[in-house]
C-alpha cells in the first residue's frame, strides 16, 4: 500500500506527515534534523514510501540521505501559502499534493554532493591522526627508554 510522506525541514526539527492513497491523514510526528532519527521514522512507516519536501537549505543533505530509503523523492519549489500556516499543516500539504500529483514546481537534485565532501573531510583528517600517533608513540618510545 502506499504512503504519501511531507517533510517540513527546519535546523533543529523536521514535521513528518503521513497519508495513505485515499486521501486520509495516518500520523504526524516532530523527529530531530538527524539522518539517524529520519531513517528511523521512515522505515517504521509500512507499504511504499514517496516522500516530498520543500527546496531549502537542508534540501540537498535530506535528499541524498533518505532517497535510499524510499521509492520515490521530490524537491518540491517553494509555494506561496495564503491562511493559517504550521510545520503539521505544511508537511501535510506537501504529502497530499505528491499524492494527487499536484506538485507544480519540481526541483532536480544532483546526488553525491554532500557524500564528496564527507570522503575529503575524512581524508584531510588522516594525516593529523596520523602524525598525533607517531608523536605519541615516539614520546613513549623516549620515556619508557629512560
Amino acid at each position: 500500500m502506499d504512503r504519501y510522506i511531507g517533510l517540513d525541514a527546519h535546523a533543529s526539527s523536521c514535521t513528518v506527515a503521513t497519508v495513505g492513497p485515499s486521501g486520509r491523514r495516518l500520523h504526524s510526528q516532530v523527529v530531530e534534523t538527524n539522518a539517524g532519527a529520519l531513517i528511523r521514522v521512515l522505515r517504521g512507516i509500512p507499504g511504499t514510501r514517496h516522500l516530498c519536501l520543500e527546496e531549502g537549505t537542508h534540501a540537498t543533505w535530506l535528499y541524498e540521505v533518505l532517497s535510499p530509503h524510499v521509492e520515490e523523492i521530490v524537491v518540491a519549489g517553494v509555494r506561496e501559502s495564503r491562511g493559517p500556516k504550521s510545520d503539521k499543516l505544511d508537511a501535510f500539504g506537501l504529502a497530499e499534493q505528491l499524492r494527487i500529483g499536484a506538485v507544480k514546481r519540481k526541483v532536480y537534485k544532483k546526488q553525491g554532493e554532500f557524500r564528496e565532501l564527507r570522503h575529503r573531510a575524512k581524508a584531510s583528517r588522516w594525516p593529523s591522526a596520523l602524525t598525533m600517533m607517531w608523536v605519541y608513540r615516539s614520546f613513549y618510545a623516549l620515556t619508557v627508554g629512560r
